[in-house]
């Protein structure tokens, strides 16, 4: 038996994780990858052995399993990021390169010397949350795995969706499309086809809506943040929207945390709140103060970003100065605060979680 199936072993004893068909079959999978990384690549006919692209509803334990994987591979070079993560830095990259006054290479040439450059310093690539919705990374994804799949770099992948359903209704998809199946060729595909969200279990029974803003909502908070977020660190994080950088304060596997001040204080926009949504499941938001007509556009904000995380089922978990019916004392805003007031009371309730 080999190191992740122990420790994955022990996990189940331990009570930390529970048995799930998905998880044990998706650790058998990567023991085998573990050692085929050991082993000479002459014994495998010269191939780089095939990563894997783990894919299923959020939950599920694939960036779990993937992180297992990680943390014993037997790869001298090895690196785990977040896929957005990694094309802010391409697309860094690209533009030094364009900038620099002797380079009048082609993009074709910068994305090889980008390719030889991650070649050289990692030879396993974990990807958490692999997604494309941007179209100048939809254009480029092809030449550069080409490039990678071809200097033996292997991937490990976890998405929400299948292959075949990246880009979807993106523009010139049909440029995406060869990328999709050279994913295929050099990956093998795995769905996490199980209908639990063990994330989410941690949210059951747990008050999720604390006051006031205190020290110990701060430690239940503290304690929720990292229950969802397993052995994944808590990093900072940002997203260009519409050429615009959005921060996360605090990221971790599906779930996002800010202050008040920093998810509704700042200037943000309905776009920005949906976006948030896209990428994270459960919000953790701190110090919602008492609102009043002198803060107008702070409520209206906190307005909207509570609409738009009810209408896509995401999760909230709040600290504020007061309960939701006491939390707006203004008058302009009083009719649509109503609203808003018994969404947060319903988005504690054990329907909407179950959602």
């Amino acid at each position: 038996m080999t190191k992740i199936q122990d420790i994955y072993r022990e996990k189940l004893e331990a009570g930390a994780l529970q048995p799930d068909a998905d998880q044990a079959r998706a650790v058998s999978a990567l023991a085998a990858l573990g050692e085929a990384l050991k082993a000479p690549r002459g014994i495998f006919g010269n191939k780089t052995p095939k990563g894997y692209y783990f894919y299923g509803d959020v939950g599920r334990g694939k960036s779990l399993v993937m992180d297992l994987f990680f943390a014993q591979a037997p790869a001298e070079k090895k690196r785990r990021v977040h896929f957005h993560a990694f094309m802010l830095e391409v697309h860094d990259f690209l533009h030094a390169a364009r900038a620099a006054a002797k380079s009048k290479k082609s993009l074709d040439s910068d994305l090889i010397s980008f390719a030889d450059k991650t070649a050289g310093e990692t030879a396993l690539l974990c990807f958490d949350e692999f997604q494309v919705r941007d179209v100048a990374d939809a254009m480029i994804l092809g030449r550069l795995f080409t490039a990678l799949f071809k200097r033996g770099v292997v991937c490990v992948m976890t998405s929400n969706v299948a292959p075949d359903d990246l880009y979807k209704d993106g523009l010139q998809r049909d440029r995406f499309l060869p990328f999709i199946a050279l994913l295929k060729e050099n990956l093998n595909v795995f769905r996490f086809s199980g209908e639990k969200d063990y994330r989410l279990s941690a949210l059951r029974g747990r008050q999720l809506y604390f006051w006031p803003h205190d020290a110990d909502a701060a430690r239940e908070m503290d304690g929720i943040f990292k229950n969802l977020a397993g052995d994944a660190p808590a990093a900072p994080a940002d997203f260009t929207v519409k050429e615009r950088v959005i921060h996360v304060p605090a990221a971790a596997r599906n779930v996002a945390a800010f202050t008040f001040e920093q998810l509704c204080g700042e200037p943000k926009s309905a776009l920005d709140y949906l976006e948030l949504v896209k990428r994270f499941g459960v919000f953790i938001v701190r110090d919602v103060p008492r609102l009043g007509d002198d803060r107008r556009d702070a409520t209206a904000r906190f307005v909207t970003f509570v609409d738009t995380v009810y209408d896509h089922r995401a999760k909230l978990v709040m600290s504020a100065a007061a309960p939701p019916a006491e939390l707006y004392r203004g008058e302009d805003n009083a009719e649509i605060f109503r609203r808003t007031a018994s969404r947060l009371v319903e988005m504690q309730s054990k329907e909407y979680r179950r959602r």
